[in-house]
C-alpha cells in the first residue's frame, strides 16, 4: 500500500447523518405548519423530489438557490396547499430545521483525532458554503484545512478535477492524499480513477469491503510516519479556486 499524507473526505453520508436529517427536517417542518397530509408519506415524496432537484444542480443546469426554489415549488404543488411569495422562503424554513437534525455519525470524532496530524480536507458535490455550514453547525469545521463543494471545481464527482481541486487546495498531490466517501462508485473508485487512493465506508456492511467504522481508518491507511514534523500547519483555505482552463476542462 501505498503512503498517504493527507485525507480527504465526503460530508453527507460518511461524516453527518445525512438521511436522517432530511428525514427528520421535513417531518418537523411539515408539523409545524400543520398540514394535512401522511406525514411519511409527505416525507418519502420530499426525499424523491430532493434527488431530482439535486441532480440537475450537480448537472450543471441549475444553481444551488434555484434548484432549492424548484424543489419547494415542486412539494408545495404536491401538497396542493396555498401557497404566497417566492418558494425558495418555503425551503429556507425546512432547511433551518433540516440544520437543527444535523448529527455526526459516532464513529466520526475518535476516527478523526486517530489520523493526528494528517492534514485534512473536505470534496463534496454540495454547494461549498452550504457545506461550510454544516460542518460548522456539527462543530467540524475547524478540522479541515479546505472546503471544496461543486462551486469551486466546476464538476461534481465523480469527475476527476473535483478530486485534483480538493488535493490542490489541500496541498499534496493526488499520489499521496485519500479520499473517504459513502459511495462506493462515485467516492471511492472515482476517486482511484483520479489517481487519489478510494475509501469506502460501508458502515452496513452490506456486500463486504471497505470500511465499516470510521475507526478503522487510521490503521487502514499506511500514514506517512514523519508527517507530524512536516505536515503544514492548519489553516481555512476554502476560498482557493482551480483556474478552469481548457486543459482542465
Amino acid at each position: 500500500m501505498r503512503t498517504v499524507r493527507a485525507v480527504l473526505f465526503d460530508v453527507d453520508d460518511t461524516l453527518i447523518d445525512y438521511a436522517g436529517a432530511e428525514h427528520d427536517g421535513i417531518v418537523s417542518y411539515l408539523r409545524s405548519l400543520g398540514v394535512e397530509i401522511d406525514i411519511d408519506v409527505a416525507a418519502a415524496r420530499f426525499g424523491e423530489l430532493q434527488e431530482f432537484h439535486f441532480n440537475r444542480f450537480l448537472a450543471g443546469r441549475t444553481d444551488y438557490v434555484g434548484q432549492a426554489r424548484s424543489l419547494a415549488k415542486d412539494m408545495i404543488a404536491w401538497m396542493k396547499v396555498r401557497s404566497t411569495g417566492d418558494p425558495y422562503r418555503w425551503f429556507l424554513g425546512y432547511r433551518e430545521r433540516y440544520e437543527a437534525s444535523l448529527r455526526l455519525f459516532p464513529d466520526v470524532l475518535d476516527g478523526l483525532a486517530a489520523l493526528g496530524n494528517v492534514p485534512l480536507g473536505i470534496v463534496s458535490n454540495s454547494d461549498t458554503a452550504f457545506s461550510r455550514v454544516k460542518l460548522q453547525r456539527v462543530g467540524l469545521l475547524s478540522r479541515f484545512n479546505c472546503v471544496v463543494g461543486v462551486d469551486a471545481a466546476g464538476v461534481s464527482k465523480p469527475h476527476p478535477r473535483i478530486f485534483h481541486t480538493g488535493c490542490a487546495a489541500l496541498g499534496y498531490p493526488p499520489a499521496v492524499t485519500a479520499y473517504v466517501g459513502d459511495n462506493r462508485l462515485g467516492d471511492a473508485a472515482a476517486a482511484d480513477a483520479a489517481g487519489l487512493l478510494g475509501v469506502w465506508v460501508n458502515r452496513s456492511g452490506a456486500g463486504g469491503g471497505g470500511v465499516t467504522d470510521l475507526r478503522q481508518l487510521a490503521a487502514t491507511l499506511e500514514l506517512d510516519p514523519g508527517l507530524a514534523a512536516t505536515a503544514p500547519q492548519r489553516q481555512d483555505r476554502s476560498e482557493w479556486r482551480e483556474p478552469l482552463t481548457p486543459q482542465s476542462v
